[in-house]
């Protein structure tokens, strides 16, 4: 990568006052000698001098108030899991004789700080790949007017050119594709782990050549990632969860990935027309006015992470916090010591909590970090399964009554840092079906954990460096 003295007075002209970032575009597109944690480092340190210069409030919000969240995190990784988890004495009998979750009192608390009702919407879950990949094509074959993509990790494999060349099939002068890849996905986790930037984002290079098609890097200031994986046709019908264009999220993990339909898929569009606009992107056209859900099963509201909002984890502690029945939750990466407590004060009160964790991830940090997790819930009452594989899923279930899920796992960078999507349902079938596709399969007898695992002190180490920073 080089950086020109043209584009240094660029960055010096921003500073000076000029409002109107040019877009980014992704790093190895053209030659470049630098590794790609060098890479990663320039292109952080560039993104944070554009980011205070261009939104000088929302950057000295963020500085203010995301120290205060990782404080809050170190004091519940200490006074809560440490010492009050310690302290909370042996569990009490499952108990479902108690009413539910209120859902109501719930959703009146949660508009407090996420402004917007509930809406009525139309879930689709697919916790298969091959499913997930159909339903993909389909979103993308039904637009009529505009495609909008955002993407963290966009894999030189088969499934990431398939889609690369089916949007690029798509793309015409009256139906725009808009999109956004985040600037560190691929430079930090793209395959193979030892290829250059030009090797892992060769697919998204080329996208980026083709006509009608418009792609913009998310800048990634502070080392602030984009997580999310979004498609949206014509403000219409929205694909997301977990799953990012890379093999194994079709193939090999275990995933969820919906559809969604009805209000909330123009909220996302929206959505991401206001973040495409801040990262330099032209306008697009505008779609036709939204209709509701033909057939809605849900009520539902957005979740967010980003630099000024964490709703996701809000909604996500009051949820757990006032479940009475259950908790079911299943995540790779999970290591938020505030949601571990209330998981241990949940089953405290009676409730069945259940935890559905993986050893063999992708991340050697959370496999040495989940052992520790396990054995603290585990000693806490809670019901701990070991899934036999990557499990890649992120949800809640709670009481029959309220679910979540999304991209968004539940450690501290998704909860206070990384830009973040999720789904808090509170209400409709679509939440007995997540737990009857998702959870109660993965609930299996010779899956779950009956004795303390043994652990070292590197096991402790990585569970520390993951509640802390990770």
């Amino acid at each position: 990568m080089r950086f020109s003295a043209a584009g240094w007075i660029g960055l010096l002209v921003l500073a000076a006052g000029c409002k109107s970032p040019p877009p980014a575009h992704p790093n190895g597109c053209g030659p470049t000698v630098l590794p790609r944690k060098a890479l990663m480092v320039a292109q952080s340190a560039r993104d944070s001098v554009v980011a205070v210069s261009v939104h000088p409030v929302r950057s000295a919000y963020a500085a203010v108030t995301e120290p205060t969240a990782y404080l809050r995190a170190w004091y519940s990784g200490l006074v809560e899991k440490r010492i009050a988890l310690k302290l909370l004495g042996p569990s009490p009998a499952i108990s479902t004789a108690r009413p539910p979750l209120d859902v109501a009192r719930l959703e009146a608390d949660s508009r407090r700080f996420t402004n917007t009702p509930p809406s009525p919407a139309d879930v689709t879950l697919y916790p298969d790949g091959e499913a997930a990949l159909a339903a993909l094509d389909a979103v993308i074959d039904g637009a009529t007017c505009r495609l909008d993509v955002l993407m963290y990790l966009w894999g030189n494999d088969e499934i990431g050119w398939r889609v690369a060349r089916k949007l690029a099939a798509k793309a015409g002068p009256d139906l725009p594709v808009r999109v956004m890849v985040d600037g560190g996905g691929n430079l930090t986790q793209g395959e193979p782990k030892k290829g250059s930037a030009e090797e892992v984002n060769r697919a998204v290079c080329w996208l980026a050549r083709q006509p009608h098609v418009l792609v913009v890097r998310t800048r990634n200031a502070n080392f602030r990632f984009d997580h999310r994986k979004l498609v949206v046709a014509d403000g219409r019908i929205a694909w997301t969860g977990g799953r990012n264009f890379v093999r194994s999220a079709f193939t090999t993990d275990h995933d969820l990935t919906y559809t969604l339909g009805g209000p909330l898929a123009a909220d996302l569009a929206d959505r991401f027309e206001e973040f495409w606009h801040k990262h330099g992107g032209s306008p697009a056209v505008p779609v036709p006015p939204p209709t509701p859900a033909v057939a809605p099963n849900a009520e539902a509201r957005l979740v967010i992470t980003n630099s000024v909002e964490r709703s996701l984890s809000r909604v996500l502690y009051d949820a757990v916090e006032r479940a009475e029945r259950y908790v079911y939750v299943e995540n790779p990466y999970f290591s938020d010591s505030h949601l571990i407590y209330r998981l241990a004060k949940a089953r405290q009160k009676g409730a069945d909590v259940r935890v559905v964790l993986t050893l063999t991830s992708d991340s050697k940090t959370y496999d040495h970090s989940n052992r520790v997790t396990a054995n603290r819930l585990l000693k806490a009452g809670v019901r701990v399964y070991l899934y036999p594989g990557m499990t890649h899923v992120k949800a809640v279930a709670v009481d029959g009554v309220w679910a979540y899920t999304g991209t968004g796992n539940f450690d501290t960078l998704s909860l206070r840092h990384n830009r973040e999507l999720g789904l808090a349902i509170s209400a409709g079938p679509v939440i007995r079906e997540l737990e009857e596709r998702v959870f109660h399969p993965d609930f299996r007898p010779e899956w779950e954990l009956t004795e303390p695992l043994p652990l070292s002190p590197l096991d402790y180490f990585y569970e520390f460096l993951a509640a802390t920073i990770a």
